[in-house]
């Protein structure tokens, strides 16, 4: 059975909202494990629409939604008759300037950076500052492994990090079309769902890599040939720390 995580902190009604479905379903997972009540949408109009439908402690709001971005969706909830209620942070893999800046402008208040801890949302919710990521990472956590499996029973383990390695496979190949039709747009957007997934399923080489290429894009006459041909040697490695792990039933 997997390890009970509930601890003396409230329970919490929370609205998470994330369009990446393998990013979603893990976040769920962790939220509702810890003994919260977890409302979980993928676009913006349907957060926006759930908010204002229900009485909810804390929305966590993706900055890349689909239909109305993260950003845009916090403004038309604080815009609600009870839109000054809810506390609102927002989740993001950006660690572009525009990125941030959007997530500060928008009336949330805060942020955190993705993949979603326990820890550090609790840090937040307290009104602390969250510890400084260490100067070096390792490419893998496994930890974040370890922690799926203790959320879950083996087997949906299993599915979801392999799904989460089809996913990665799948914004690999389309980041690749978009950068040979100079279509950059596309490009920094699939760099920054790879920094989203790879983050909350271990790959912190990965993430580093997409984030570095995102804030690349993100430049006047960016020149992302260096920085993408980073990303496609790590992404390989990620893929088969992955579907090994699927593999073996998430262990």
């Amino acid at each position: 059975m997997p390890a009970d995580h509930r601890g003396t902190a409230p329970s919490l009604h929370i609205l998470l909202a994330e369009d990446e479905t393998v990013t979603r379903l893990a976040a769920r997972a962790l939220l509702e494990r810890a003994g919260h009540r977890v409302v979980a949408v993928e676009d913006g109009p349907t957060a926006v629409a759930a908010a204002a439908g229900n009485a909810f402690d804390l929305i966590l709001m993706d900055l890349g939604l689909p239909g109305l971005p993260g950003d845009d969706a916090v403004r038309a909830i604080r815009r609600q008759p009870n839109g000054a209620a809810p506390r609102i942070l927002m989740l993001t893999a950006s660690a572009t300037a525009q990125g941030r800046s959007r997530c500060d402008e928008c009336g949330a208040d805060g942020i955190l950076t993705k993949p979603l801890r326990l820890d550090v949302l609790s840090t937040a919710l307290d009104g602390r500052s969250p510890a400084a990521s260490p100067a070096t990472e390792p490419a893998f956590d496994e930890d974040a492994i370890t922690t799926m499996r203790e959320m879950l029973p083996a087997a949906r383990a299993a599915e979801l990090i392999g799904k989460a390695a089809t996913v990665l496979r799948r914004h690999g190949l389309v980041l690749d079309e978009a950068l040979a039709a100079g279509d950059m747009a596309t490009a920094g957007a699939m760099a920054h769902k790879i920094a989203g997934v790879s983050g909350q399923y271990g790959c912190l080489a990965l993430r580093r890599a997409a984030r570095a290429l995102e804030g690349e894009l993100e430049r006047p006459g960016a020149d992302p040939a260096r920085r993408a041909s980073e990303l496609a040697g790590i992404l390989a490695p990620a893929l088969e720390f992955l579907e090994r792990r699927a593999a073996a039933g998430g262990s």
